[in-house]
């Protein structure tokens, strides 16, 4: 009977959040588990791609409380999905039993919480092993999540670096502008207009300095610093090509059905299933997961396709603007290019390095995309 008496615990437990600090100080799995040499890899003050998904799974709070949950349940007095089913099951028997015909009021209700004691064992089709796979998907996605803030971060770096650089053209422009009014060349109005670009960038240049920090604070709670932390954040690996040649949505379709964590579960539930309604539901919902997986995965690898068509495009316009670059240099240095035109075409060559760097992150983070598909979190539709 005692384990009756923990169900409304368990159900309470299962809602609360779990309040914890904003940096953890230990490490979900034990000191064995890993050499010295991986602890201190991971315990360093340095962020790194490659070290996300160990960073998570060791030092992300949520992670830790999942595990502390996982390992809870599994203990020898838990009340299994078995047991809880019996328990309605038996409950259901009683509400019948006290049927009796002489009241009918009472005999109405304890039909009622038959039926509804039936339902609630009928719908009870989670387990142990429902629960890993949830909280194995539930990383895994975390995992996605700091992979894609890191490319961001990156991303909005280099975003930052062209507008800090359009402001100090922008100011140059301002000052050419003055001296054409001096000489009566230009409007005050143009002279206002000069001045309000500079306001404009600036207000840019401090919002995207700010989404930066935001993006550096999300990412050192994630894993495991805290927010005013400042790790050593490493830059993003090269794009792996030979992985684009290595994509065949048709057998990776296979693989992304064989791992799906959605699918997974949805078919876990339908072995515990024991009402027909449950089973059919479940039935249809798995349908539809195969083959929302099928179409995300080829909606991905087009998309990898995509990025890379823009990426080679980004590097044909900074090749050209290469080009572009030397011929102003060759005008200056014979005087045949003023200063601020030198000063635009230096602007139009750090927007095309920056576009490349940006374009080849993105072209990254559709193959992390694609290949996190394959391994587990394709799309199951809503």
């Amino acid at each position: 009977m005692r384990k009756w008496k923990q169900i409304g615990a368990f159900t309470l437990a299962a809602v609360m959040t779990f309040s914890g600090p904003a940096s953890t100080v230990w490490a979900g799995s034990p000191e064995f588990s890993r050499t010295a040499e991986e602890w201190a890899k991971l315990r360093d003050n340095t962020m790194e791609y490659d070290e996300l998904k160990d960073l998570i799974h060791e030092y992300n709070v949520k992670v830790q409380k999942n595990q502390l949950d996982i390992n809870d349940k599994k203990k020898d007095d838990r009340v299994t999905s078995d047991e809880y089913a019996r328990y309605y099951r038996d409950a259901a028997d009683t509400a019948r039993s006290s049927i009796s015909g002489d009241n009918a009021l009472n005999d109405a209700q304890n039909a009622v919480a038959a039926r509804k004691a039936d339902e609630q064992a009928d719908k009870n089709v989670e387990d142990l092993t429902v629960d890993q796979l949830t909280y194995d998907q539930e990383e895994a996605a975390l995992v996605a999540s700091a992979q894609t803030s890191m490319i961001n971060y990156f991303q909005q770096k280099y975003e930052l670096e062209n507008l800090k650089d359009n402001l100090e053209l922008l100011q140059s422009v301002y000052q050419s502008v003055l001296v054409k009014q001096s000489a009566g060349m230009a409007t005050q109005t143009d002279v206002l207009d000069a001045l309000q670009n500079i306001q404009n960038t600036q207000t840019s240049v401090d919002k995207t300095a700010a989404t930066i920090e935001q993006t550096r604070q999300k990412l050192c709670i994630m894993l495991g610093w805290k927010y005013n932390d400042t790790p050593d954040i490493k830059d993003i690996p090269q794009v792996d090509m030979a992985r684009i040649d290595s994509m065949n949505p048709d057998s990776d379709t296979e693989t992304a059905l064989n791992n799906n964590y959605t699918l997974k579960v949805n078919k876990r539930k339908l072995q515990n299933a024991t009402a027909d309604i449950t089973k059919d539901t479940l039935k249809r919902t798995i349908s539809s997961n195969e083959q929302n997986i099928g179409t995300d995965v080829v909606k991905n690898y087009q998309e990898v396709l995509q990025a890379k068509a823009a990426y080679e495009q980004a590097v044909t316009e900074f090749n050209l603007e290469s080009k572009n670059m030397e011929a102003a240099e060759r005008k200056t240095q014979v005087g045949k290019m003023s200063g601020l035109d030198y000063r635009k075409q230096k602007n139009s060559l750090v927007t095309k390095t920056n576009g490349v760097k940006t374009a080849e992150l993105t072209l990254f983070q559709s193959i992390q995309t694609y290949t996190d598909a394959v391994n587990g979190l394709a799309s199951t539709g809503g």
